[in-house]
């Protein structure tokens, strides 16, 4: 299903949901770990590299 078939509302709820799980995981991932903002920041950088290439 593409983004052209959500309608705002929909995408702007899925965008939302996203955060709080993405927030979520990282938290714990914090608590567990121990590990700094900067660990947490290089981490997601890295997954949303994974999904760039995806794309590519």
């Amino acid at each position: 299903m593409s983004n052209s078939e959500f309608t705002e509302e929909q995408l702007s709820e899925m965008r939302e949901d996203a955060f709080v799980n993405i927030k979520e995981a990282c938290m714990r991932l914090q608590e567990r770990t121990k590990c700094r903002n900067d660990v947490v920041i290089k981490m997601l950088n890295e997954v949303s590299q994974f999904y760039i290439m995806q794309d590519e």
